[in-house]
């Protein structure tokens, strides 16, 4: 709480005192010293009232911390609960560097103190007036500086955040111009890179070859490249050739019930090939060790056969599909524009974060 007699001073201190026993004796008389030559003093007695005035002051004003209480011979216990002070102080008010005020205080609890974060020290029974102003001068000065440096670079972050926006913008333009200039010469060599290079492509592992033939005739319906499977031994064994052939897919739609390998450990085997292949399995049983299985593997979604609604199940596979698609066209824009620009990114991640 903020006591009430510092309230209406509370946009003009430059020094804020969180006393929680109040500002009484040497306390006292220090606040009436600096008071005369020029540092007003608010007085808050927790770290809340002291963080509420910190947020209506103009700049952030110097914070003193009253440990009087731990003075010669501190104990553990004692060390703990003002090093607690001084860290919930620095927690709550940002940029703050905390100014412990004590009288006789060892040599361990002022070393506890400053590892906690705080900017300095004042021994009321060591120093006067004008190395206590010195102090607070000082501290006040360091403080203002911090908060500039994270306002500075705060803003630096906005202005490369939205400078590396219209860069990608820009680049993404860059790689769809190069992908439409090599379709247009007939060269064949469309980049990899360009976001209308292929369409979505399905690998469908299904061993009841009439659903295949219908799964697979209603996705190419729809402009969903299908590569059917009636087995997970076909299918992996023909995922080789078509990395070599530098196929890529999108969605993998695997049965479980497989005759050889089942369809969980085919989804794992076309994984080496494709890495994060995204699976969705059908299957003609329903068991929630299944179910569990289905979610370690990562599996996006999966339907019980027979298909009671074909359609549905073929629209919900596009989307999925679709969506796969997206997401590599977005880590390959990424990728590319890294690439080309790995110096700005690098100077970018280098910037402190608050």
């Amino acid at each position: 709480m903020i006591q009430q007699e510092s309230k209406s001073r509370a946009k003009r201190v430059t020094a804020i005192a969180i006393a929680p026993a109040g500002a009484t004796g040497t306390l006292r008389v220090l606040i009436e010293r600096l008071a005369g030559v020029g540092i007003e003093v608010a007085i808050a007695d927790d770290v809340a009232g002291g963080a509420e005035l910190a947020g209506q002051a103009g700049a952030l004003p110097a914070i003193l911390i009253d440990l009087r209480e731990f003075s010669a011979d501190s104990d553990i216990e004692d060390i703990r609960r003002a090093t607690e002070l001084i860290r919930r102080t620095c927690a709550a008010i940002p940029h703050a560097l905390p100014v412990a005020i004590t009288g006789e205080a060892d040599v361990a609890l002022l070393i506890a103190c400053i590892r906690a974060g705080a900017g300095d020290v004042i021994d009321l029974q060591a120093e006067g007036t004008a190395a206590a102003r010195e102090v607070v001068q000082r501290i006040f000065q360091r403080q203002l500086g911090r908060t500039l440096e994270a306002r500075t670079s705060a803003e630096l972050r906005t202005m490369i955040e939205e400078l590396l926006k219209d860069l990608i913008r820009t680049e993404r333009r860059s790689i769809d111009l190069e992908a439409s200039l090599a379709a247009a010469r007939g060269t064949g060599q469309v980049p990899a890179f360009g976001p209308d290079s292929r369409v979505p492509a399905v690998l469908l592992v299904e061993p009841d070859r009439e659903n295949s033939d219908e799964l697979a005739e209603q996705l190419e319906g729809i402009g969903i490249c299908t590569f059917t499977y009636l087995s997970g031994e076909d299918a992996v064994r023909e995922a080789a050739k078509l990395v070599a052939a530098g196929s890529e897919f999108d969605l993998a739609v695997v049965n479980v019930q497989l005759p050889g390998i089942d369809g969980l450990a085919t989804v794992k085997q076309l994984r080496d090939h494709f890495p994060g292949l995204p699976a969705f399995l059908t299957t003609s049983t329903s068991d929630t060790e299944l179910a569990a299985d289905a979610a370690d593997l990562g599996v996006v979604g999966f339907v019980q056969t027979p298909l009671e609604d074909v359609q549905e199940v073929v629209e919900r596979v596009a989307q999925l599909a679709h969506e796969s698609l997206q997401r590599t066209r977005e880590h390959l824009y990424l990728q590319r524009i890294k690439a080309r620009h790995e110096h700005v990114l690098a100077r970018y991640r280098s910037l402190p974060r608050e």
